[in-house]
């Protein structure tokens, strides 16, 4: 059992636990949230497995690729506005200052799908695109459409719905 990754997983909790109990407005409702970051990050860890990445990294920034989200209950700029609450998170988190870093970077630019960034970037765009899909999220964006089209063929899988899009 990965007890580092269920830890993990349980201070992002409490964390949305935490915020919803603001009562804020927000885009997305907190269970949302939390459902999205439990199944990105095992499409990451899927993925980080299957391109040879590291599986504990991927998971973790998959899960927190939407922080910025959390914090401001906005969509709009929530990967950039990450940046700080990520920081935070990893700043209790044992692990070398590049591994860290490398989190980071992957939040901030995990909306950037028309773009190619490394490693761990491209999982969690491709976890998130995914996850999306999978939860029935139109795709719409052509460029998210392309992506979404990629990562299918990569796991094979042919969904002809998408794949006439």
């Amino acid at each position: 059992m990965k007890w580092e990754f269920i830890k993990d997983m349980q201070r992002i909790f409490t964390l949305l636990d935490s915020i919803e109990k603001q009562r804020s407005e927000r885009d997305y409702p907190i269970m949302w949230e939390k459902v999205h970051a439990v199944s990105c990050a095992q499409i990451g860890r899927m993925l980080a497995e299957k391109r040879g990445a590291d599986i504990e990294q991927a998971g973790l920034a998959c899960a927190l690729h939407d922080i910025g989200r959390w914090i401001t209950g906005r969509q709009h700029d929530h990967a950039p506005k990450g940046e700080d609450a990520v920081r935070r998170f990893l700043a209790e988190k044992q692990g070398t200052d590049e591994e860290k870093e490398q989190i980071v970077q992957a939040v901030i630019n995990h909306s950037k799908k028309d773009e190619i960034g490394t490693l761990l970037e491209e999982i969690v765009k491709d976890a998130d695109i995914l996850d999306c899909h999978w939860y029935g999220e139109g795709i719409m964006k052509p460029f998210h459409i392309a992506r979404l089209k990629k990562a299918l063929a990569e796991l094979q899988i042919h969904n002809p719905e998408v794949l006439n899009k």
